[in-house]
C-alpha cells in the first residue's frame, strides 16, 4: 500500500506518544504473564490511510486473542507493542529502532510501501524479522529479513490482466489512474500483462488527488471503442469514476486491484459499483471454515467485515506464533522458520513465501454484486 496525502479514509482515537500494549486472551500462569513475549506492531494510525491502519490493529490483535487462548506460546503470554509512525518513513525508522530496542521478538508493519522500505534497512542491520500486511511496492532486502502478506501490486494487476483477457474474453482496455506511485506503479505492470496477452491498450489517462471530473476519461474509453476500462486509484475519486462512467455507459467491464476493495466505494459509489471486479488477497465471503470462523469473530469483535489489512495482519501474527512454537524467540531462527514456511493455513489462503519474502498464494478475483464483493475466481 502506497499512503496518499490528505485525504482521511476513517477516524482512529490514539493517545500521542503513548504506545499501546495490547494482551488479549487468558494468561497461561500468572507467572508467565508477567514474563510476555512481546512483538511490534507498527502502524499509520494517525496518517491518510487510518481505516486500513486500524483494520491492520484489529486483526493483530484477533490474532493475539486466538493465541492466548489456545495457551499462548511456550506457556508464555503474547503481546503486542503497537506504535503509530503517522506515514513518516523517518518515524518509522526511529520506531523500528525504539523496538528492537526494547527486544521485541519479531515486528509486524509498517503498512504502507514508503515507510516499509524504510524500515528495511533497520531490521536488516539489527537481524530482526519484518512481516508487512500491507506493503505492495519493491522491497529493499525482500527475503532476508523483510518478508509480506500482502501481495505485490504487480502480481495483482497481472492478474486483473489476467481474467480480462482469458475469462472474459475482452481484447481493447482503456486504462485511467491516479498520478501518483501507487497509480503508476498498477498501471505500467496493468499495461505490461496487457500488452503480453496480445490484447491492447487503447489509451493511459491519469488524474490528480482530488480531481472531481473525469468526463474526458470517460468519453476518451467510449470514443475508443474500448471494452473495458482499468482503473488504478484509490476508493474516492474511484468512486467518482464510477458514478459519471455508469451514467453513459452502465454495462462496461470496469476493474481495477485491492485498493478498490473498500467497503468506501461500496458506500460512495452505490449502486455505480455495481458489476466492478477487483483482485485481492481476501474476500470475507469465501466459504472455507478457517474464514468464515475469522469472519465471524471479527465481526462479533469489532462490528464489521474484515477487509484484507485485517486478514492480512491476522496471519502475519499467526505464522510468527507458529515460528516461535516450533524453534523458541531466538530472533534468527523465527526468521529462518518464516523463510522455510510452506502452505501454513491462513485466512487469506496457504501461506508460503517466495525467497524476496514474497507471499506465495492464489490472486482471488472478487465482483461487485448486491452491494457487496463475492468471489469470482479461483
Amino acid at each position: 500500500m502506497r499512503q496518499r496525502k490528505g485525504h482521511a479514509l476513517g477516524a482512529f482515537l490514539l493517545l500521542p506518544g503513548i504506545i499501546l500494549l495490547a494482551a488479549c486472551g487468558r494468561s497461561p500462569s500468572s507467572s508467565n504473564a508477567a514474563n510476555p513475549v512481546r512483538i511490534g506492531l507498527v502502524v499509520p494510525l494517525t496518517s491518510g490511510v487510518p481505516t486500513a491502519a486500524q483494520s491492520v490493529v484489529e486483526g493483530a490483535q484477533l490474532a493475539v486473542e486466538d493465541i492466548n487462548a489456545e495457551k499462548g506460546i511456550r506457556g508464555r503470554l503474547l503481546t503486542l507493542s503497537t506504535v503509530d509512525d503517522h506515514g513518516v518513513p523517518e518515524e518509522a525508522v526511529r520506531l523500528v529502532e525504539q523496538l528492537v530496542g526494547e527486544q521485541v521478538v519479531a515486528i509486524v508493519g509498517p503498512v504502507t510501501d514508503a515507510t516499509t522500505i524504510a524500515a528495511a534497512g533497520v531490521v536488516e542491520r539489527f537481524k530482526v524479522l519484518l512481516i508487512s500486511p500491507g506493503a505492495t511496492g519493491t522491497l529493499p532486502y525482500g527475503g532476508h529479513f523483510v518478508f509480506r502478506t500482502a501481495l505485490p501490486a504487480r502480481t495483482l494487476a497481472g492478474a486483473a490482466a489476467r481474467y480480462l483477457v482469458e475469462t472474459l474474453a475482452i481484447r481493447r482496455i482503456a486504462v485511467v489512474h491516479d498520478s501518483n506511485d501507487y497509480g503508476t506503479t498498477v498501471a505500467v505492470a496493468f499495461d505490461e500483462a496487457i500488452r503480453a496477452r496480445g490484447a491492447t491498450i487503447t489509451s493511459r489517462r491519469l488524474y490528480r488527488d482530488g480531481d472531481t471530473d473525469f468526463t474526458r476519461h470517460v468519453r476518451g474509453a467510449l470514443g475508443e471503442n474500448a471494452q473495458a476500462v482499468f482503473l488504478a486509484g484509490y476508493p474516492d475519486e474511484g468512486a467518482l469514476f464510477l458514478r459519471q462512467l455508469r451514467a453513459v455507459a452502465p454495462e462496461l467491464v470496469v476493474a481495477g486491484t485491492d485498493a478498490l476493495y473498500s467497503n468506501d466505494i461500496l458506500s460512495w459509489a452505490g449502486a455505480a459499483a455495481s458489476g466492478l471486479y477487483v483482485t485481492t488477497g481476501f474476500v470475507a465471503g469465501t466459504s472455507l471454515p478457517l474464514v468464515r470462523d475469522f469472519v465471524a469473530k471479527y465481526r462479533q469483535k469489532y462490528g464489521r467485515v474484515p477487509d484484507q489489512y485485517a486478514a492480512q495482519s491476522y496471519d502475519a501474527v499467526r505464522a510468527l506464533a507458529f515460528a516461535m512454537r516450533r524453534v523458541g524467540f531466538d530472533r534468527q531462527k523465527i526468521r529462518d522458520t518464516i523463510a522455510t514456511l510452506r502452505r501454513f493455513p491462513g485466512v487469506t489462503g496457504e501461506v508460503s513465501f517466495d525467497r524476496w519474502g514474497d507471499p506465495v498464494r492464489e490472486v482471488i478475483v472478487a465482483r461487485v454484486k448486491g452491494g457487496t464483493f463475492v468471489q469470482v475466481s479461483p
